[in-house]
């Protein structure tokens, strides 16, 4: 027998365990806290809904201003579109024909991006959106700094951004300059000199692009921790993609208290913003 937990207006005491649960106070500022916060910085608000991993909460997030999700595998864009969501960026590479097909087909109703470091990769997301008669989004991953995946800052970056403009079913969108490590780093002046120099590397690639005569629409990065310092470091066309890092939330030491409260919960973490 399946017996619900909690129903709404249910008091704490009522609750029976486990129950995931939602502090709708707090979900509501934070959601609105956030959005806010990048329409006064000028930037593009794109969640990652790879934690709370709910289209409900992903559509309140874009109701309050985000452009749409991100997500980290197929399967979790395959739940946003479902559930709704009509712009959806699997910030990270999809390997694979079967998985490629799958993303392929979740552009017939949606807006479907994703991120490259390879032709060869490109090479299969285009023929799996040919096969679909779709056209689906490439971002150009660059590494700065995480040691992790994407091709190096400048000249490399901008091939590799010319072959996806070139190839059949694909659109070439923009950068993914993500430094994840950043928001862990102790100290708030070394997460500054990790994005400044994330920064630096971004601003590498858009010269390289502008001289083969690229346009460059979106710069997916930042998170958590490091969402108001690439903010302030911001580059045209930049969107922020909360919902990765620890709770330092960016925040000087004396601010951290009063950061954590307005910060806690945010874009992409359980209860989402």
């Amino acid at each position: 027998m399946n017996v619900i937990p909690a129903q709404v207006g249910s008091t704490i005491d009522e609750i029976d365990t486990p129950a995931l649960i939602v502090d709708l106070d707090a979900f509501e500022h934070n959601l609105h806290k956030l959005a806010g916060f990048c329409r006064s910085a000028g930037v593009r608000l794109r969640p990652h809904a790879k934690t709370h991993k709910c289209p409900t909460i992903a559509l309140k997030q874009v109701a309050a201003g985000a452009v749409g999700q991100c997500c980290q595998k197929v399967g979790e864009a395959e739940a946003l579109v479902r559930g709704g969501v009509r712009d959806v960026m699997v910030s990270n590479e999809v390997v694979g024909m079967s998985k490629l097909r799958r993303l392929a087909a979740l552009a017939v109703d949606a807006t479907v991006a994703l991120c490259f470091d390879a032709k060869e990769q490109v090479d299969a997301a285009s023929r799996a959106a040919t096969e679909f008669g779709v056209t689906l989004g490439g971002l150009v991953e660059i590494e700065v700094g995480m040691q992790r995946c994407g091709v190096a800052a400048g000249n490399g970056a901008s091939d590799l951004a010319r072959y996806i403009a070139d190839a059949p079913g694909l659109r070439f969108r923009g950068l993914q300059a993500y430094h994840g490590t950043a928001q862990h780093l102790p100290s708030f002046a070394q997460r500054e000199r990790a994005i400044t120099d994330a920064t630096s590397a971004v601003r590498t690639t858009i010269d390289a692009l502008e001289r083969e005569g690229i346009i460059c629409e979106v710069i997916s990065g930042a998170g958590t921790g490091t969402f108001t310092l690439r903010a302030l470091h911001r580059v045209p066309a930049q969107s922020l993609r909360a919902g990765d890092g620890d709770e330092r939330a960016d925040s000087r030491p004396r601010d951290r208290r009063r950061r954590a409260q307005v910060l806690q919960r945010r874009e992409g973490s359980a209860l989402g913003a």
